[in-house]
């Protein structure tokens, strides 16, 4: 069995705590994570922890999942889910009087996350998200048919682009490191 950094949780070769610069935000996040995506070591979600360590990684498979998004949401005072639902608004074209202090985000392929989306009904009645601009997604070592996917990391980086004053550079370097430390096969990359 290969060793793992105790810190960052990626196998030694990879490590990536070099690169982490933790960053404050006005804004707190929940990533509600399917458990496929728990186990996949390239996902983005443990990233986001390792520069805002106040971002709770819900196991969608804990038997108390249900209970502790409840009691996120209210412990929020104006949460919201980034989530494409046919109720979502544009985030870029939001009123900046719309402040939110807490944004829920799936995390998991785009199937995976509508199975989220269906299982957490709690979430239908908040005030819902998508992305206009984004820009494409710089997340090479996962692919995806969806042109418009991004990796959590980079949704939740445009969310504190777009919300707030706080410079999300550090979580786009952390990606970068990861992806430049990655060892995998050509298979795994991103299809352009």
């Amino acid at each position: 069995m290969r060793p793992y950094c105790s810190v960052c949780r990626y196998p030694q070769k990879t490590c990536v705590c070099s690169a982490v610069t933790q960053i404050c935000t006005p804004v707190q996040f929940l990533i509600i994570q399917h458990d496929k995506e728990a186990i996949h070591a390239k996902n983005t979600a443990k990233l986001v922890q390792l520069c805002l360590p106040d971002t709770p990684i819900l196991s969608a498979g804990a038997d108390d999942a249900e209970m502790a998004v409840a009691d996120a949401l209210n412990n929020a005072g104006s949460p919201a889910v980034i989530y494409p639902s046919p109720e979502s608004a544009s985030l870029e074209k939001t009123p900046q009087s719309d402040t939110h202090d807490l944004f829920i985000l799936l995390d998991g392929s785009w199937r995976q996350a509508y199975g989220l989306w269906q299982r957490f009904t709690q979430l239908h009645p908040l005030p819902q998200y998508h992305f206009n601009h984004a820009g494409p997604s710089d997340y090479r070592i996962r692919h995806t048919r969806a042109e418009s996917g991004l990796s959590t990391l980079e949704a939740v980086a445009h969310v504190m682009k777009v919300t707030t004053e706080t410079d999300p550079a550090p979580l786009y370097r952390l990606q970068q490191f990861m992806q430049a430390h990655w060892q995998a096969p050509a298979a795994h990359l991103r299809r352009k």
